[in-house]
């Protein structure tokens, strides 16, 4: 674009310009177009790409959201399960299982014992002093 202006000014001056000087002064004004609609066209994919980069970020945020409520939803099975293994390890819980009262089926003694053994496995002794 510099050069086609000055190539505009020393035509006004007068100065004689070759063939190929001349026609480029002549699409000035469509080089100058050409130019604006550039720019317009850089600032509209500027503009989108940082649209896109926003919606990345917001589906990454929402997608970290996601895997945490799955996380926790998870931690709270997982502790729910435990608490009522725990209360397998009791004694007056194991007699109720054991007789089918106080609301608890009846369990033979092998499978009570199985439940038992896994709870103990599975659930970590708790220090009530913490």
């Amino acid at each position: 674009q510099l050069k086609l202006e000055d190539y505009k000014d020393r035509l006004k001056k007068g100065e004689a310009l070759n063939q190929d000087q001349l026609e480029a002064v002549e699409k000035y004004d469509e080089v100058v177009h050409n130019l604006e609609f550039a720019k317009e066209l850089q600032k509209t994919f500027s503009g989108l790409s940082q649209d896109l980069l926003k919606a990345q970020k917001k589906a990454q945020r929402r997608e970290s959201l996601l895997k945490l409520e799955a996380e926790k939803k998870k931690l709270r099975t997982i502790l729910q399960v435990q608490y009522v293994l725990q209360n397998f390890t009791q004694e007056h819980v194991q007699k109720d299982f054991k007789s089918g009262v106080n609301g608890a089926m009846y369990l033979p003694s092998k499978e009570l014992d199985y439940l038992i053994r896994f709870a103990k496995l599975t659930c970590p002794e708790r220090n009530e002093n913490l």
